[in-house]
């Protein structure tokens, strides 16, 4: 997007503004982790700086900010939400939540890929997390093979919208899709 996609308009709201509110419909109370920039975007809900982790380097990726945000979010399972998701319906968040009481991590799946960034964690995640990090390993998704995970399949995210809620916003072609989705248009 050549920006930070957190500020970008849908629908006259910012992406991250989006996110928020759906979290809060789904039951929840947003912790939003990520620059102090961001932050701003979104007053009236708790925010965190990303760079304030144990261990960050400065925008070091999702996985530390995911690890900073488990640490410090008060609750012993959370939500990772990416914002640039806006079809995600919070029934979903709920379920991916509810199904956290018995794993330590839910995590859907969709045309192969695990959606990471669209999940339900525990703090029995941090350990692992933190294991990989002092390996010096970043992606997201590897400390799942330490702890116990429930993968939510496509034919399970069917009653949900199926694999189409995750319909990432990547490139400007894919807000102005996303602007028309919500239109009722065709894109």
């Amino acid at each position: 997007m050549g920006r930070d996609k957190a500020a970008l308009l849908l629908t006259g709201r910012t992406l991250l503004a989006r996110a928020v509110e759906l979290v809060r419909e789904a039951g929840g109370e947003p912790l939003v982790v990520g620059p102090v920039s961001v932050q701003a975007l979104v007053p009236g809900c708790r925010r965190v700086d990303e760079a304030e982790g144990p261990g960050r380097s400065q925008r070091a990726g999702p996985l530390p900010a995911l690890r900073h945000g488990l640490a410090t979010c008060g609750t012993r399972k959370a939500l990772a939400l990416a914002c640039d998701l806006p079809f995600l319906p919070a029934a979903l968040l709920r379920f991916l939540i509810d199904e956290a009481d018995r794993y330590d991590a839910v995590v859907p799946r969709t045309a192969g890929h695990l959606q990471v960034l669209a999940a339900a964690y525990t703090t029995a995640c941090v350990g692992a997390i933190d294991r990989q990090l002092d390996a010096g390993e970043r992606a997201t998704h590897r400390f799942l093979e330490g702890v116990s995970l429930r993968v939510i399949e496509e034919r399970e995210l069917m009653p949900f919208g199926g694999a189409e809620i995750f319909f990432n916003v990547n490139r400007p072609e894919d807000l102005a899709r996303a602007e028309a989705r919500i239109a009722g248009k065709r894109a």
